[in-house]
C-alpha cells in the first residue's frame, strides 16, 4: 500500500468505522455502548493487531491470488466483457454484482463450516466478546479463500474496477454493522437482510444454531436454502468450548495445530486397519 494511502486507509478501515458503530450502538443502548469490559477490550486488541499482520502478509498472499488470476485468464474461460456494462447505471451494476457475489459468499462460508475447513474459520468464531472489531478476526487462509472467490465472480462478471472498490467498501462497512453488539434487526426484512441479530445466532455457542445464518449481507439466501435460524434476541454465550480467543499467537497458529491434532488422533486407527487388514 503506498505511504499517501496509509492515513486514508486507516481513517476507512478503523476510525470511521470506531464512531459510526458506536454511535448506533449508543443510540440503542445508551451509555453502556461506551462501558467497555476487559474482555471486550482484549477482544478489540487481539482483532486489531490480527488485521494489521495480515496485512503485512497481504503482499505475499496476493502474488498467489495474482498467479491464480493469470492462470484463470490463461484458460480463456467464457465471461462476461467489462464493456458490456457501459451503458448500465453504475448503481445497477453493483446491486447485480452483490447480488452474485454475496451468494457465492453463502456457499464458501458454508464450505469454511464443514470440518475440514473449520479450522481456518473457527479463528473468526473464537471472539466471545464479538463486537465490530470482529469482522477483522480473519485468519491469512479465509482471506485468500475468500479472495480467490471474488477474483472468480468478479473475472466471469466482468466487473469495473471503480464498482469492485464500491463494493469492497460497502461490505467492509456492512460486515462490521452485523457484528456490532447490539440486538438490531429489521423486522421482517431480517428474512431479506443480515442483521446483528441475525449474525449473532450464527456466532451462538447453543447447537440449536449450529450451521444456520451463513449469509453474509443478504439473508434470504438462508430462508431459501433452509439454514434461516432468528427465534428472537440471543442472550447466550458466543464462541465455542475450547477456543483460543484472545490468545493472538494460538489465533495464528489454530488451524495448522488442529489439523496436526487430527492427524495424530487418525494414527492409532490407521495402524489397527493395518494390522487388521
Amino acid at each position: 500500500m503506498p505511504a499517501l494511502n496509509l492515513p486514508v486507509a486507516t481513517l476507512v478501515t478503523y476510525v470511521l468505522p470506531f464512531f459510526l458503530f458506536t454511535a448506533i450502538v449508543f443510540a440503542v443502548k445508551g451509555r453502556a455502548a461506551v462501558q467497555w469490559s476487559s474482555g471486550v477490550m482484549r477482544s478489540v486488541r487481539t482483532n486489531l493487531a490480527l488485521s494489521l499482520l495480515n496485512a503485512l502478509a497481504a503482499p505475499f498472499a496476493f502474488v498467489f491470488i495474482g498467479a491464480c488470476q493469470r492462470s484463470f485468464e490463461a484458460l480463456g474461460l467464457p465471461h462476461i466483457p467489462v464493456t458490456t456494462w457501459g451503458a448500465a447505471p453504475f448503481f445497477v451494476v453493483v446491486c447485480m454484482y452483490l447480488v452474485l457475489q454475496d451468494l457465492a459468499d453463502y456457499w464458501v462460508h458454508r464450505v469454511l463450516h464443514a470440518q475440514a475447513f473449520w479450522p481456518i474459520h473457527g479463528v473468526h468464531h473464537s471472539d466471545a466478546d464479538m463486537n465490530w472489531t470482529t469482522t477483522y478476526r480473519i485468519h491469512i487462509l479465509e482471506t485468500v479463500m475468500m479472495q480467490l472467490t471474488y477474483l472468480i465472480v468478479m473475472s466471469w462478471f466482468g466487473l469495473p474496477p471503480a464498482a469492485g472498490a464500491a463494493i469492497v467498501l460497502f461490505l467492509t462497512v456492512y460486515n462490521g454493522f452485523v457484528h456490532i453488539n447490539a440486538d438490531i434487526h429489521f423486522g421482517p426484512l431480517t428474512k431479506v437482510f443480515s442483521t446483528p441479530r441475525f449474525h449473532r445466532w450464527h456466532h451462538a455457542d447453543d447447537p440449536a444454531a449450529y450451521n444456520s445464518n451463513f449469509g453474509n449481507f443478504l439473508s434470504i439466501w438462508d430462508v431459501l436454502f433452509g439454514t434461516y435460524r432468528v427465534p428472537g434476541a440471543y442472550k447466550g454465550t458466543l464462541g465455542f468450548d475450547g477456543s483460543p480467543n484472545h490468545n493472538l499467537l494460538k489465533l495464528l497458529i489454530w488451524p495448522y495445530w488442529q489439523w496436526g491434532a487430527a492427524l495424530v488422533r487418525q494414527k492409532p486407527d490407521e495402524t489397527i486397519q493395518e494390522l487388521t487388514g
